[in-house]
């Protein structure tokens, strides 16, 4: 995962910025969101100079990704912003995403593009919200009820399964065909999930013809329990989706403890040839989205 935001380093970062050979824009460039579907605000990056993005309110840090993450000698994440500076420079027309989530508001969440421009490049840039109108207000709590609408659909769906499955209910249920399952542990996941509260201990997972899950065996080093209430799996190049199930050991998990959680996945008919092949991102998060473990590379 990222190292913590530190000032100390962004401004020692800034410094060697304004000695570098390409010229920094002036500091304090404003970006003011819109919340219109497509904005994808562009900012220039380039090698020597740290770009240090003040994002106005507090995001979720294990949302933030970013394209070609080894291409950045710098990547530092915030409560409440980014900063980078890539390795070499990004040609013109070349485009890298960074997506960020705010903890709350609207809009909630942006894309920004990074590109490369000779001879210019960000150095501080502010980015601000508009404040919420009461329609807005209105959007974002209707979009909660749906969220808590669809969980409650699928605790109802979890109650009507049997108490025990037995491997001939497997079968018939058409969760397993004759060609099986297949099982596999995504080690370089777990390893590249570092600096949160929530950490994998351990991550694994099995697919078949129309489904996958991933097991993730969890500590919060957190001050507070955790209790994962939903999750969401991104395709790479695709758009998320929330998963279809997820289960745990218990109902939380408390400072300092480890669980098991289960995110099970519906996926499209598949050959065994495909199972556990596809390359996603799966989110897993508490009730409302404020504390959530982002697993990047696992293959579902």
């Amino acid at each position: 995962m990222f190292r913590p935001f530190t000032p100390s380093f962004a401004l020692a970062s800034l410094l060697v910025g304004l000695t570098a050979t390409v010229q920094a824009a002036p500091a304090g460039r404003s970006v003011v969101l819109t919340g219109k579907s497509g904005e994808s605000p562009v900012l220039y990056v380039a090698p020597g100079t740290v770009t240090v993005l003040l994002l106005g309110a507090p995001i979720l840090r294990e949302s933030v990704q970013v394209e070609g993450r080894a291409r950045f000698a710098v990547f530092e994440v915030g409560d409440a912003g980014v900063t980078l500076s890539p390795a070499v420079a990004l040609g013109t027309g070349e485009w890298l995403a960074l997506r960020v989530t705010y903890r709350e508001g609207s809009p909630a969440s942006v894309v920004f593009l990074l590109t490369g421009q000779p001879g210019t490049a960000d150095g501080l840039v502010n980015v601000s919200r508009p404040q919420q109108t009461v329609e807005a207000c209105r959007v974002e709590l209707s979009a909660t009820r749906e969220r808590c609408e669809a969980q409650a659909k699928e605790l109802e769906a979890l109650k009507a399964r049997p108490a025990a499955l037995s491997p001939a209910a497997v079968a018939l249920a058409g969760f397993v065909t004759e060609k099986g399952m297949r099982g596999a542990e995504f080690e370089k996941a777990c390893l590249e999930t570092r600096g949160g509260e929530l950490r994998p201990v351990q991550c694994w997972g099995l697919g078949g013809t129309t489904w996958s899950v991933v097991v993730l065996e969890v500590n919060n080093t957190g001050e507070e329990p955790w209790a994962p209430a939903w999750a969401e799996v991104t395709p790479t190049g695709g758009e998320p989706r929330r998963a279809h199930v997820v289960l745990s050991g218990q109902a939380t998990i408390s400072p300092g403890g480890v669980m098991s959680v289960a995110v099970e996945v519906e996926m499209p008919a598949r050959k065994w040839e495909a199972w556990l092949r596809a390359q996603h991102s799966v989110r897993v998060c508490n009730g409302d989205g404020s504390r959530c473990l982002s697993i990047p590379e696992v293959t579902l």
